[in-house]
């Protein structure tokens, strides 16, 4: 996937072992030459906000960029060009987003996405995919509503980087340095959903490719389970079966709770019965989750 670097002086550096040279985040066009098997369409999203609640803030940005790939080996072939657009809040953008963003209330005065051209890309994609899509999804929700029928993948959550690579980090500009040795300017919009195809390109230490993984995980359908009214004396031992603590402002249950694969739910409500309810079965709840309501904000 990588030229041969130009600046022999990177070699040599490297030879060394006491560094290690990143290079910038190339700008590929194909990753996979056409080999005659059928493709469908992805699109990598990212939007870029005033914020980080979907129900008070609003996005700034917009990117997308579309690209095809082989649903069952998961290479990845063309990829498009980015479809990037701004929008005015109507109001100022923080001051610490402007920083981490680089993006000014000049860059956006006047400016709002263009509905038309994103619900083109949409009409195309099979699978819409994002790197911690529980925060991407529900702002696009709102703003536009064509993306609630959408399939939905996340990058952070469905690949199991630190499982198949031993990643400390799930970040994607750390994945980008750890998982692909390159670097690259994260926060604008266009250059994360570049990031993040690439991310899912580049195999990992055993060979497999990550959005072959991905789109496994995307494909199943999964328990969320809301351990509903259990004790507090109970909350270490769900800390530790790594359930997490709703506190319910988002309009769902007060409750810990936990995600588990349709074929794991029979013993974790096992656990649940004899460990946290005292042998009292379906006190729990359970909501199911596939590729199109997965990661969608849910209220009331």
């Amino acid at each position: 996937m990588r030229a041969a670097d130009p600046d022999p002086r990177a070699a040599e550096l490297e030879a060394t072992g006491e560094y290690r040279v990143l290079r910038r985040l190339p700008l590929v066009r194909q990753y996979h030459p056409p080999d005659g098997v059928p493709t469908l369409t992805a699109l990598a999203v990212d939007v870029e906000t005033t914020g980080f609640e979907a129900q008070r803030d609003a996005i700034i940005q917009f990117g997308g960029i579309p690209f095809e790939y082989h649903p069952q080996s998961g290479r990845i072939y063309a990829v498009g060009e980015p479809a990037v657009y701004y929008e005015d809040p109507g109001r100022p953008i923080p001051p610490e987003i402007t920083a981490l963003t680089g993006i000014t209330d000049g860059d956006v005065r006047g400016q709002r996405l263009d509905e038309g051209a994103i619900a083109s890309l949409l009409g195309k994609a099979a699978l819409v995919i994002a790197h911690n899509a529980s925060f991407d999804r529900p702002f696009l929700e709102r703003r536009l509503p064509l993306f609630r029928d959408q399939s939905w993948a996340c990058s952070l959550e469905d690949v199991p980087w630190k499982e198949r690579a031993g990643y400390s980090s799930r970040s994607l500009e750390f994945l980008l340095y750890q998982h692909c040795k390159v670097f690259y300017d994260a926060h604008a919009a266009d250059s994360d959903c570049r990031a993040l195809i690439h991310a899912l390109a580049a195999p990992l230490p055993d060979g497999e490719l990550p959005l072959r993984l991905l789109l496994a995980a995307a494909g199943k359908r999964l328990a969320h389970i809301w351990a509903v009214e259990a004790p507090y004396a109970a909350k270490d031992l769900l800390k530790g079966r790594r359930y997490r603590w709703n506190n319910g402002e988002d309009g769902r249950p007060r409750a810990w709770h936990k995600e588990v694969g349709e074929g794991e739910l029979p013993a974790e409500e096992e656990w649940l019965a004899s460990r946290i309810y005292g042998g009292k079965k379906g006190v729990w709840k359970v909501e199911w989750l596939d590729a199109r309501n997965r990661f969608r904000e849910r209220r009331g």
